[in-house]
């Protein structure tokens, strides 16, 4: 087949003649390319002598954040609160321990494993007796159980943590007076938002606890008892990180015993490191030969960090039923005599470089 029949059937396909078709030939004789102009160099500048000159170190680097992801709203709102975390734990990493704000009070963490081993009860016992010449003793709930404040008399109802959780709220202002010239700063009750609200706020800002004792300007001779809930949550985490000192508290059992592991894992990582930490064995029934055996072996696995062992007395579930003073209602009770002994040990732990000090010529 011929190459002109090949145009006249497509042509005749599409309805058209193939005599008005026409080859085009390409003429590449007028083509002129553009005149090429060279570039003309510039002069380049003189250069002046270097002079001596001190350079500051470079700051340095904060650790880049991870990236997100692109999900669904939900997973977007979730990975910024843990960015925001994130970089408050950088800022606050990257700050000296010097230059963060601290109060200048003795401050004391009341925390255990389990529940139920009398965190509470300790924690009013040690507020109602443990003060220094020229300073007070001021408790506060960390607890959302808000048990602290009963335990020390307080039964009016008040603002707590829960209402005083921003950063401009005043914490002196709020104090109650309680048994034996204690002073209380209850956990507050609130809604189930707001304790959530609370909750987040404490888990973006790891410096949050420290920040409002800071603010109370509290002396060298002031005193503060954190009561914490059980375990390693977020309220107990903050307490470790402002305290001088931890009290451990457990009871005389064998679920107590088993759980030491756990809490030394859990101390050992905080990111804090209290100054002291010891171990107070509460509840201990001397009437009976198993819970004397369990202290025994309390005594002979924790040593000299055993700082107390408090007896099972009845009589402080019977004094915080009636609202009464345990110290004033029945001081000669065993429990009683635990406690002064307990609050003599601690503060002479807490005090004694102020009074070697005083001590000196």
């Amino acid at each position: 087949m011929k190459y002109v029949d090949d145009i006249t059937k497509l042509f005749t396909r599409f309805g058209a003649n193939a005599e008005t078709y026409q080859e085009i030939q390409p003429n590449y004789k007028d083509f002129k390319d553009d005149p090429v102009i060279p570039a003309v160099a510039e002069p380049e500048p003189p250069v002046e002598p270097v002079k001596n000159t001190v350079l500051s170190p470079p700051s340095p680097k904060s650790p880049p954040l991870t990236e997100p992801p692109a999900s669904s709203a939900t997973g977007d709102r979730q990975r910024l609160s843990d960015l925001l975390r994130e970089l408050n734990q950088v800022r606050r990493d990257g700050l000296p321990e010097t230059i963060r704000k601290r109060t200048k009070a003795k401050v004391i963490a009341i925390v255990s494993a389990n529940g139920g081993v009398g965190k509470s009860t300790v924690a009013a016992g040690l507020a109602k007796t443990l003060r220094h010449p020229g300073g007070r003793v001021i408790a506060i709930d960390l607890d959302p159980q808000n048990a602290l404040s009963s335990h020390l008399g307080i039964t009016r109802p008040a603002p707590g943590l829960i209402q005083l959780k921003e950063q401009d709220a005043d914490w002196s202002a709020h104090r109650l007076p309680g048994f034996s010239d204690s002073e209380c700063l209850p956990f507050g009750t609130g809604e189930l938002n707001e304790r959530r609200l609370l909750r987040q706020m404490l888990l973006e800002d790891a410096d949050w606890l420290n920040q409002h004792l800071a603010s109370m300007n509290l002396s060298e001779n002031d005193t503060v008892i954190l009561d914490t809930p059980s375990g390693a949550t977020v309220y107990s985490q903050q307490a470790l990180d402002a305290a001088d000192l931890v009290l451990v508290m457990t009871v005389a059992d064998a679920a107590s015993y088993l759980a030491l592991d756990t809490m030394t894992q859990w101390l050992e990582t905080s990111p804090r490191r209290a100054q002291r930490q010891r171990y107070v064995l509460n509840q201990r029934d001397d009437s009976r030969a198993f819970s004397r055996d369990m202290g025994v072996l309390f005594q002979r696995r924790l040593g000299a960090n055993l700082i107390g062992t408090i007896r099972l007395d009845h009589q402080f579930n019977e004094s915080l039923a009636y609202g009464r003073d345990l110290l004033q209602y029945a001081p000669e009770s065993i429990g009683c005599q635990d406690i002064l002994s307990l609050s003599g040990a601690v503060h002479a732990l807490l005090f004694a470089d102020a009074s070697s000090q005083q001590g000196t010529p």
